[in-house]
């Protein structure tokens, strides 16, 4: 066996990268539908309120799917190395190859590059198709489904909104604090031409109303003159936290560079960032965790020689993805609100894991 593992190392690496590939894409179909059903039940009083065609609930579940399956692969990549050295343990492969002097990490060593493949084709989807679909599900959601119309325009310098005779830029919507930044309003007469201009640094919204600070309005007819703050006859702002919120882009429906230039932009205009910042690195933390599960399993099946039978490995991978998903939900939190860097708030699952997956293969003879 050692001959023909020293001689033929390429058959073994293939049949080992073949397996593991296997149960992942298995495995990443099975989230994916669970995924899916819990969306679904998890919206179907909303489907049945608004009498939302099948043909619509469809096409809002398909183009919600790419953004379940980015978040879907580091369990499967977890379940799959898991299945597939329980596999191999089942069939009495692993100890065979441990006999004969294959080390764990030569055995690893076929599984780990493949998962690397697959955090770069995660982190390309991420990039390339979960920001279009995403998008696409939410319009699907706010137009078709719920019946609202669509009045807002995003770009990396902020969002247009179309209001009642009015026109709203805003450079940034914290839809967590109902809080409008950078505010300016366009007020239009009856013949749709602008009559003035109201600029106002913040606004938020509180008992039903919005409240505004550092307010200025200027008519196209006479020269700026300061508002008060929370002046209420103004009526400039008839729309609710909700009505900006269909039209903020998420993070998810940006890549990785626009993203990056409308965080470069509010950064210019002084505007708070650290919420962007932490969102921006999650792009890279999220693709990388699938070869960090892919590590974790790789340590939990090789020792001993187990035999993991479906619904253990499946236990293995929801209490490690479980694990995994409450660490960087916390750290995230952390790092939203300010207490952690972005770096440590959205690397810190995956440092952690990465850690524990090392320990415990250090830890085989």
């Amino acid at each position: 066996m050692t001959i023909v593992f020293s001689s033929s190392p390429s058959i073994i690496s293939r049949y080992l990268r073949r397996e593991f590939l296997r149960f992942f894409f298995l495995c990443l179909v099975l989230f994916l539908g669970l995924s899916l059903l819990i969306d679904f039940f998890d919206r179907l009083d909303e489907f049945i309120k608004f009498g939302a065609p099948a043909s619509t609930v469809f096409r809002y579940l398909l183009f919600k799917a790419p953004l379940f399956i980015t978040q879907a692969a580091p369990a499967a990549a977890l379940t799959g190395s898991l299945l597939s050295l329980g596999l191999l343990a089942r069939h009495r492969e692993l100890l065979a190859l441990k006999t004969c002097g294959v080390s764990p990490w030569q055995i690893a060593r076929p599984l780990l590059l493949s998962a690397s493949i697959l955090s770069v084709g995660v982190l390309a989807w991420n990039e390339f198709v979960v920001p279009y679909s995403f998008h696409k599900s939410r319009y699907i959601n706010t137009v078709e489904i719920k019946q609202k119309a669509f009045r807002g325009l995003f770009h990396e310098r902020g969002f247009w909104y179309h209001g009642e005779n009015v026109f709203y830029h805003i450079d940034r919507f914290d839809s967590h604090r109902n809080m409008l930044f950078g505010l300016t309003i366009y007020l239009l007469d009856g013949n749709f031409h602008v009559r003035s201009l109201v600029e106002i640094s913040e606004a938020y919204w509180q008992e039903g109303q919005w409240h505004f600070e550092n307010v200025q309005e200027r008519s196209l007819s006479s020269e700026q003159h300061d508002l008060s703050v929370n002046q209420p006859e103004g009526n400039w702002l008839q729309e609710t936290p909700e009505d900006f919120a269909l039209v903020d882009m998420e993070a998810e429906e940006l890549s990785f560079q626009e993203l990056r230039a409308h965080i470069a932009n509010l950064q210019r205009k002084g505007l708070d960032t650290i919420e962007y910042q932490v969102d921006l690195q999650l792009k890279g933390a999220v693709p990388a965790a699938t070869l960090v599960m892919t590590l974790l399993g790789i340590a939990l099946a090789i020792p001993g020689a187990r035999q993991f039978t479906l619904p253990t490995a499946l236990g293995f991978a929801l209490a490690g993805g479980f694990g995994y998903w409450i660490i960087l939900a916390l750290t995230v939190s952390l790092g939203h609100s300010g207490v952690l860097s972005p770096l440590p708030a959205t690397w810190s699952a995956n440092c952690a894991t990465l850690l524990l997956g090392v320990f415990l293969l250090l830890g085989i003879d």
